[in-house]
């Protein structure tokens, strides 16, 4: 099963930075999340490279997994992100942490569970 997550919110002060890191805020929603999705054991655990997304992650799987980072879910070249989720095993519990576009098109396109 895939389990999407739209990444936290962003540091407002940093924002014009690119790549902001997450703002308290996004820290206290993911600390929240976990605790609501704290029975889900995932097996994998994917995301972009920008900060608000791999500080997402980490937040909710801890040190349990290896945060992968992939360019495909930087993109947004359907086409790339379409081969980056059908090349995940089926067999897995995978967390996918990635922008509003890229989880939407996940989320219209693929099987899967988005975490609230």
């Amino acid at each position: 099963m895939i389990y999407v997550v739209k990444s936290f919110m962003e540091d407002k002060d940093t924002s014009g930075s690119g790549n902001p890191p997450l703002s308290e805020e996004g820290v206290e929603f993911g600390k929240k999340l976990k605790l609501r999705n704290n029975a889900i054991k995932f097996d994998m655990c994917y995301t972009s490279y920008l900060l608000k997304d791999f500080g997402s992650a980490l937040i909710l799987v801890g040190d349990k997994l290896i945060v992968k980072r992939t360019h495909s879910l930087d993109s947004k070249n359907k086409e790339e992100i379409f081969s980056f989720v059908k090349s995940l095993p089926q067999d897995k519990s995978i967390l996918v942490v990635a922008g509003d576009d890229v989880i939407s098109t996940i989320r219209g396109n693929f099987d899967c569970m988005e975490l609230k």
